[in-house]
């Protein structure tokens, strides 16, 4: 049977699969590496369920995108209804890499470059396993993400924990989060440090829902009646309603403001830089990009314990330490200490310069090189360049 063999000296190519762009985390970080890809001369697609969404605006005009055909209905069913049209595509196209976008598609993506080819890339994007995860449930969702990983030519993970529940489960790499920007750098040089007498400038930033807690974090401010702060909340979704009649219910609805989502980027660091302390409420989270991108502009953070991959980043930025999930009580008294003694900026960007992005999907590039056994890449070209 005839076998492809990429030519020596060309350089590899890669698909990026990601169902749709959200307004969420890992579709940043998929649009981000495939932009950054092709401004590093690498042939690069985004494949896509569907082309329009919140982030759809971060995709580079430049870069070629193809559909992938899929069904209607939710979005988990419509994924692993996808199978063989993706299949079809990785066997007409031969990427040398097909990357997924995170935890829901690693499976699809792992099976879709079963017996081709094409080496098969995941990513961990959220926890492997919750806080609240134990017994035959948590087992069953661990060996599944093993059999996932020996599935794949290579898995992403974001912390050590993550790394050591998939050890000796093929090629496992830990990389930083590509989530720092220019803007968020020029936020935290822009910062001005709080006039003494005007309130405690506090932010939370995620979707309305229960995942990210911020109920929790609503009933720790009313312990905190003492303290002249106001907080903003970036982010829309099904619990607004419901938050905004807790604060009502805790006597705090005229110190608390609902922005709705905020897709500019720039904007969001701007709000971030802006802010005294980030708070960070959540029950689960991968690594969770709102807490780095708050250290990146210069706000403290006060956190959650949901996962554990955030705690080296918070010990070196000189943090509180996090916080049990769903203790209002702590986190009440972790925010009145860490307003009391603020970390310094240049400390708080420091724990987080690995997060670059540029720094981070060069890293991403070089385990990608190293995957195919490619020499480096070409310097960037100003052209988009189509996949063989």
């Amino acid at each position: 049977m005839f076998q492809y063999r990429r030519p020596a000296g060309r350089a590899f190519s890669v698909a990026v699969y990601l169902y749709e762009p959200g307004d969420g985390g890992l579709d940043r970080v998929a649009i981000l590496l495939a932009n950054h890809l092709r401004r590093r001369g690498v042939p690069v697609e985004l494949w896509m369920a569907r082309t329009q969404g919140a982030g759809a605006h971060l995709i580079d005009p430049a870069l070629t995108v193809r559909r992938v055909a899929a069904p209607g209905g939710k979005r988990r069913l419509s994924m692993i209804a996808q199978f063989p049209a993706l299949a079809a595509m990785v066997r007409r196209h031969r990427p040398d890499i097909l990357y997924s976008a995170g935890n829901q598609s690693n499976m699809l993506v792992a099976l879709a470059a079963l017996g081709s080819d094409t080496k098969a890339v995941g990513r961990i994007s959220n926890p492997i396993l919750r806080p609240d995860q134990r017994g035959a449930n948590g087992w069953a969702r661990l060996t599944k993400f093993r059999a996932i990983a020996r599935l794949s030519a290579l898995t992403i993970v974001m912390g050590e924990h993550d790394r050591a529940l998939l050890a000796d489960s093929g090629d496992v790499r830990l990389l930083p989060r590509p989530t720092v920007t220019a803007a968020m750098e020029q936020a935290r040089a822009a910062r001005q440090p709080r006039t003494p007498g005007t309130p405690h400038r506090l932010l939370m930033v995620g979707r309305l829902t229960a995942q990210k807690d911020q109920a929790t974090a609503l009933d720790a401010l009313a312990r905190l009646p003492h303290l002249d702060w106001r907080l903003t909340i970036a982010g829309q979704g099904a619990l607004h309603a419901d938050l905004q009649r807790q604060c009502v219910a805790l006597g705090i609805s005229d110190r608390v403001d609902f922005a709705g989502y905020v897709g500019d980027p720039v904007a969001l660091a701007t709000l971030m830089g802006q802010a005294d302390l980030l708070l960070q409420p959540s029950r689960w989270e991968g690594l969770c990009a709102t807490l780095i991108e708050a250290l990146a502009c210069g706000a403290q953070v006060v956190a959650t314990d949901s996962t554990p991959n955030i705690r080296p980043v918070l010990a070196q930025a000189g943090q509180h330490p996090v916080t049990p999930v769903g203790d209002a009580a702590a986190f009440a008294r972790a925010i009145e200490q860490t307003l009391a003694r603020p970390a310094s900026p240049a400390r708080l960007a420091a724990a987080v310069r690995d997060h670059g992005v540029d720094r981070a999907l060069d890293r991403y590039l070089r385990a990608f090189e190293a995957l195919v056994g490619a020499a480096s890449t070409q310097p960037p070209v100003a052209s988009p360049v189509l996949m063989r």
